[in-house]
């Protein structure tokens, strides 16, 4: 581009002292000369560069079409070891026996959701604290389609969801329950569970 316009600015300055050649044998009293093949070829040059830097400026600042469509990054699908989903389930099973305790955070009494939640955070997995919040994370899972390590979620004695376990395979689940008082495997296709079912969450 540099070399252009040099070779423009070479071509104006000859064509500007053709031009006062020529103005001058007007003023002398000789016919003006009409303008020689190298006075057209200087002012061809120019008029070239003119259209190919127009031309630049218009690619440069053309619009898009304004309905086009935005171009969507690809999504990344979510790929899990299956090792990992079976340590998931190891990891909840050394919870088992342990004292429900709603509210409860520790070893001495855990509820449903602080159970999972602490599960999870072992596998570097941050969670939030209550049933209610931690449904709102991850992807949903259609029904049927249930892997190891979905939350599964129902609605018990609330409203909202208010209770959650950790699926394992095979219609059972790992959860803190009340009415056994401990952490337990429970199957999800009992009447209890069955009627209470609000979905899964897919976070791994």
């Amino acid at each position: 581009m540099e070399g252009k316009t040099v070779a423009a600015s070479q071509a104006a300055a000859e064509l500007l002292r053709m031009e006062m050649m020529q103005s001058s044998l007007s003023i002398s009293g000789d016919a003006a000369a009409p303008a020689g093949d190298s006075t057209r070829a200087v002012r061809n040059f120019l008029a070239h560069l003119g259209a190919a830097k127009d031309s630049s400026l218009k690619q440069a600042c053309a619009v898009p079409a304004p309905f086009a469509a935005p171009v969507e990054p690809p999504q990344a699908s979510m790929s899990v070891d299956p090792g990992e989903l079976d340590s998931i389930g190891a990891t909840a099973a050394q919870y088992l026996g342990t004292p429900y305790r709603f509210g409860g955070e520790g070893a001495a009494g855990i509820d449903c959701s602080s159970f999972v939640q602490q599960v999870y955070r072992e596998h570097q997995v941050d969670l939030p604290r209550t049933a209610r919040e931690q449904i709102q994370v991850g992807t949903d899972v259609p029904e049927g389609d249930l892997r190891k390590g979905d939350l599964v979620f129902f609605q018990t004695y609330a409203s909202y969801p208010s209770h959650v376990g950790i699926y394992l395979g095979d219609g059972k689940m790992i959860h803190a329950s009340s009415g056994k008082g401990e952490v337990t495997i429970s199957d999800l296709n009992s009447d209890y569970y069955r009627h209470r079912y609000l979905g899964a969450r897919r976070v791994v």
